[in-house]
């Protein structure tokens, strides 16, 4: 804000309460004169015990929030609204009206799998005497939390209260997802603080560039890959297709843990540019994910959001979504003839980190056999089977059991639809803000990347620490 003229003036604070020093469980609190709004309510992903605490209890009272701001729909982002519906939260949830479309179908195939992770361990926990699993929520608290979405469009901006507004610009991250800045009114002063988290890459399958925001007083960032380079992403296809074309010809199962939203719908893309130019022979395609499915039928609804090469793969092959060589499975029966199966094939299923849902299932199958390539291509959180998988380890435990690995793993980094080092530093260069804050990133990530940004002469950049507030 500029000076004073007499009046107090109205302040910021801004509390970081989840990923901060992590890349998952996103969750800031802004207050301003008393309004309280809460930025994301991810879901915190780790350590199946710690996990379970820190998405059970909240650092702040449900019932007083006055509004929820979602930018995306990965559930690292989202993923514990419900949590927070059973609390007490009953205000608005503000996201674009994709986000809104998208957490719909999200929310409700989380609970469906507390639900069902629970019930499956249970059985393990029973026949040992121990104490019942209870899921972290249930599809009655994501109902209740669905029921409280407000959808908006790119670029108008939303009064939240007298003195407050919040504008959603394109993020190029994924369908939906949105840049949010918040701006601060007073007496002919404004206070702009922009939230890059996270925050998309250029030239990415499906979506339109990041917006570049103007005016910026102050941008909270991620820092994901904050000392790490990508590979284009215009190399997506090819990596792809050299990996599919070699398990092929082994007589392989091509096992890919993707998250059901974006990344699923990127690979199908990806897979329909392949087959159609003839550069890989048409190989069935197995989406065992009945989330993915949702997600797809919301993407060939949602045109408006998509870039110019869908639109034109779309308009020569038509629904790019559903192809004769795509199967999407509905039921545990049909997922189970999918891993019985020995005939090579691609498989496409959720979770993207390997923590929960069918992929363990075909992970539990198919990772002892030499033909199989497990295929990574998303970020993976410290403690999870999928970090575990791409740091090369080759005992792993599956539903409490462990299983030798003998297939291959192969990581396909161009695939990231996070910023890497360079976007990132390009991002800030391009909006100026006269102060950064560093989040969302792994510890020597956000220092590599907060350190690279002094040295090229941002000197005000700041790595908030888990729980701090700061006051602007």
């Amino acid at each position: 804000m500029s000076k004073s003229t007499g009046k107090s003036k109205k302040k910021m604070k801004i509390h970081f309460l989840g990923g901060v020093e992590t890349v998952t469980g996103s969750q800031h609190l802004v207050e301003v004169d008393g309004f309280r709004i809460l930025r994301d309510c991810g879901l915190y992903q780790g350590r199946r015990k710690e996990s379970r605490e820190i998405n059970s209890r909240f650092p702040f009272s449900a019932g007083n929030l006055d509004a929820v701001i979602v930018s995306h729909a990965h559930i690292d982002h989202c993923g514990n609204l419900p949590s927070l519906a059973r609390s007490g939260y009953r205000g608005p949830i503000h996201a674009t009206t994709a986000t809104a479309a998208l957490c719909e179908i999200m929310l409700r195939d989380a609970a469906h799998i507390q639900e069902q992770d629970a019930a499956y361990l249970n059985q393990k926990t029973n026949r040992k005497g121990l104490e019942p699993i209870v899921p972290l929520y249930t599809l009655k608290d994501a109902e209740d939390a669905i029921r409280l979405f407000r959808g908006h469009p790119y670029d108008r901006p939303l009064d939240l209260s007298p003195s407050l507004s919040v504008t959603f610009s394109n993020a190029g991250h994924i369908l939906g997802a949105a840049l949010t800045t918040f701006t601060v009114r007073e007496s002919g002063r404004t206070l702009r603080v922009a939230f890059a988290v996270d925050l998309g890459r250029e030239n990415l399958p499906l979506i339109r560039d990041p917006d570049v925001l103007k005016d910026i007083d102050v941008m909270i960032m991620e820092s994901t890959y904050g000392d790490r380079l990508h590979d284009s992403a215009e190399q997506a296809d090819e990596q792809l297709a050299a990996v599919v074309e070699r398990t092929y010809r082994r007589g392989g199962k091509v096992l890919i843990p993707a998250f059901a939203l974006e990344r699923s719908q990127e690979i199908i893309f990806l897979l329909a540019s392949l087959f159609e130019s003839g550069r890989l022979p048409e190989i069935p395609v197995y989406v065992d994910s009945p989330m993915a499915k949702a997600v797809s039928d919301v993407f060939e609804r949602s045109i408006s959001y998509l870039d110019e090469e869908y639109l034109q793969l779309r308009g020569r092959i038509g629904q790019v979504m559903h192809q004769r060589w795509l199967k999407y499975t509905a039921s545990v029966e049909d997922s189970k003839v999918i891993t019985a199966s020995d005939k090579p094939c691609i498989v496409i299923s959720a979770s993207g980190m390997c923590e929960h849902g069918r992929i363990l299932h075909h992970l539990k199958h198919g990772i002892g056999n030499p033909n199989n390539t497990i295929v990574i291509v998303g970020f993976q959180a410290q403690h999870t089977l999928g970090r575990r998988l791409l740091d090369g380890e080759t005992d792993v435990m599956i539903f409490g059991d462990w299983f030798k690995r003998k297939a291959d793993v192969v990581a396909l980094n161009a695939f990231s639809a996070h910023a890497d080092r360079n976007e990132l530093i390009e991002y800030v260069r391009l909006v100026k803000p006269n102060k950064l804050y560093l989040v969302h990133g792994e510890p020597d990530q956000r220092k590599a990347l907060a350190n690279t940004l002094r040295q090229g002469g941002f000197k005000d950049v700041v790595e908030p620490s888990q729980g701090e507030v700061v006051t602007l």
